[in-house]
């Protein structure tokens, strides 16, 4: 029985990250192209550097900074009226599905807005061997590095998700406008989402910085 009630959720959380991901997938990959083509464009343009800086300035970018970012606020700000209609469906349980949905979410979102923006810079940039230089610059991307932007992406977007699904229930009770709360929702969201970024670099993956030897 127990078995039963596990293979029955876990079917529900890939539902409904499915779900989510048919609504997510699209704006992220129109960002994911947007800013590959910008990063490459200013890095080529304005400041000069040839075309294989150009795309691995983009790459740490994305990995390390813009991607985890964007993707956790372009999902919330998609996602929040289906979580606070699954608070009004579901009350003070429905994280149980939501939270884990929106961790997997995260995680297939980011690899999109990551191969998107590669792509972009790699057709912005010009050069003359495009797929030769296109594979050098797949070589040099560690799966490290990958595994750690996506498990950093879905830590913000389920962090997000259990506080905007907690306050909402808080709110639900009090009768509060489901409009009104969409608003204040969203900013908190952000406010929780900065929080959760310097968490990140401050105690779970601090930055390392090492004195260069004389």
């Amino acid at each position: 029985m127990q078995s039963q009630l596990t293979s029955d959720r876990i079917w529900r959380v890939l539902n409904t990250a499915e779900r989510n991901g048919q609504r997510c997938g699209g704006p992220v990959l129109l960002s994911g192209l947007v800013v590959g083509a910008g990063i490459v464009e200013l890095s080529a343009g304005p400041l000069g550097q040839n075309s294989r800086f150009s795309l691995e300035l983009l790459t740490l970018l994305v990995l390390q900074l813009v991607g985890p970012l964007l993707v956790s606020l372009l999902a919330m700000a998609l996602m929040m009226p289906n979580w606070l209609d699954r608070v009004e469906r579901h009350g003070s349980r429905a994280w149980l599905i939501s939270v884990p949905a929106s961790a997997l979410l995260a995680a297939v979102l980011l690899v999109l807005f990551l191969i998107s923006s590669l792509c972009a810079g790699a057709l912005t940039t010009p050069r003359s061997d495009l797929i030769g230089e296109a594979q050098a610059l797949l070589s040099g991307v560690a799966l490290q590095d990958v595994l750690r932007a996506m498990l950093r992406c879905s830590f913000f977007l389920a962090g997000i998700c259990a506080w905007s699904q907690w306050r909402g229930y808080q709110e639900l009770k009090r009768k509060r406008h489901p409009a009104l709360m969409v608003s204040n929702l969203l900013i908190e969201g952000l406010m929780v989402l900065f929080a959760l970024k310097l968490l990140w670099i401050t105690v779970l993956d601090p930055i390392r910085l090492q004195a260069s030897s004389l």
